[in-house]
């Protein structure tokens, strides 16, 4: 009799554990049994990038990876570069979102090509200034007397300067949406202060504290600005990153909330401070003395494009760049009084993207999209009836 009692209240208690489980939602069930899968996948992502990017550096064949290689490992991935700040973007303006999602893709692309070809160049430097016996040297010397055209894009240190190029003209293209974008809220909306949330301004003031650093610190490092920015890159990944001016109403709301804005004239101030810092960055890109006499001794021997029309382009871009610093010295000579900030910002954007221009010009290994693009970008700052004429849309840089 006791036996048939136990037997019994133990099949109550295992009916009862059976109801108890089918109990369960949906969600909770996904909370206690599915495994973790973006994490997952994340870290094996992350696992074989390491090993493409360092791990094949130390064979010994070839370990340059071609453009389109690089491109087709980023989409096959599936899952967003810790390099990249796409994670954080969620614009509701479709236009502001397509700019960034393009400016996230190259960028992060961009940095992988970087990272390869800085170890690259690292090791032939290494190689080329420290052979290993006098018979090496000589051998080297006599190897280097007659380079074909062909050999140019051999160098790793022509793609890295490529990728630097392509990422500070990103930037740039990035910078000035924002700067264009928020003046046009800032304008649509005079009768109320739309302000911005201050973890933005933050982020912006960021973007302009690590160019500072940089142009402080750049003096004392060694190797070309390619090496140095690339190097400085790895260590800073948000280094020349734009974070992106976004405003939702569910934002404001909170933020009125907590009372964590600042006001619009703030922000404005935040984001031509960081304009002018991009600026200071791209004054110190210069070319050294002995880099202008190569280039000179090295002009007929540039890639694809023809050097009387590189040439001609640099002229052009050159007197655009004088007729500009005139037309601002004229208007402030002539009227005697100082430029209203508007116009101040106007002038030094017209220059930045004809300073961006003469830097795509200098490369190595300019191409004749490149040189195409250069001709539209230039084609955007006028000077018309003693007025200044720039055209503020984006004009994304062909990186690959």
């Amino acid at each position: 009799m006791l036996f048939s009692l136990a037997e019994d209240c133990i099949n109550q208690e295992i009916e009862n554990k059976k109801l108890k489980d089918t109990n369960f939602s949906v969600d909770e069930k996904f909370l206690i049994y599915a495994p973790n899968r973006l994490e997952l996948r994340k870290l094996q992502v992350q696992e074989k990038d390491e090993e493409e990017i360092f791990g094949d550096s130390c064979t010994g064949g070839s370990t340059s990876k071609s453009s389109s290689e690089w491109r087709s490992l980023i989409k096959d991935s599936g899952t967003e570069d810790p390099f990249s700040s796409s994670s954080r973007r969620s614009c509701p303006r479709w236009e502001s979102y397509t700019v960034f999602q393009k400016y996230d893709e190259e960028m992060m692309y961009l940095d992988r090509i970087s990272a390869q070809k800085l170890h690259e160049t690292e090791s032939l430097k290494s190689i080329h200034v420290n052979p290993r016996s006098i018979s090496d040297r000589i051998v080297h010397k006599f190897s280097t007397i007659n380079k074909k055209p062909s050999d140019i894009c051999q160098n790793p240190y022509h793609e890295l300067e490529g990728a630097y190029v392509a990422q500070i003209c990103l930037t740039w293209e990035a910078l000035n949406w924002n700067y264009k974008n928020f003046g046009q809220k800032r304008a649509s909306q005079c009768d109320f202060d739309p302000g911005c949330p201050a973890h933005i301004a933050q982020q912006f003031q960021q973007f302009q504290v690590l160019l500072q650093r940089y142009v402080e610190n750049e003096p004392y490092e060694q190797g070309r600005r390619p090496e140095v920015y690339a190097r400085m890159r790895l260590l800073a990944p948000k280094l020349l990153l734009v974070p992106e001016y976004r405003d939702s109403e569910d934002d404001q709301k909170d933020d009125a909330k907590f009372g964590s804005r600042i006001s619009s004239a703030a922000f404005l101030m935040i984001m031509e401070d960081g304009i002018r810092a991009f600026m200071d960055f791209l004054k110190g890109d210069k070319e050294k003395t002995c880099q202008i006499l190569k280039a000179f001794f090295r002009r007929n021997r540039r890639g694809s494009v023809d050097p009387v029309l590189l040439q001609l382009m640099k002229k052009v871009n050159k007197k655009k760049k004088m007729k500009l610093k005139d037309l601002r010295r004229a208007r402030t000579c002539l009227r005697k009084r100082k430029l209203t900030v508007e116009e101040e910002m106007e002038f030094l954007m017209g220059l930045i993207d004809l300073k961006l221009v003469s830097r795509v010009l200098r490369m190595a290994g300019i191409c004749e999209e490149k040189l195409h693009w250069c001709e539209e970008k230039m084609s955007k700052v006028r000077v018309l009836d003693g007025k200044l004429q720039r055209d503020s849309s984006p004009l994304f840089f062909p990186a690959h």
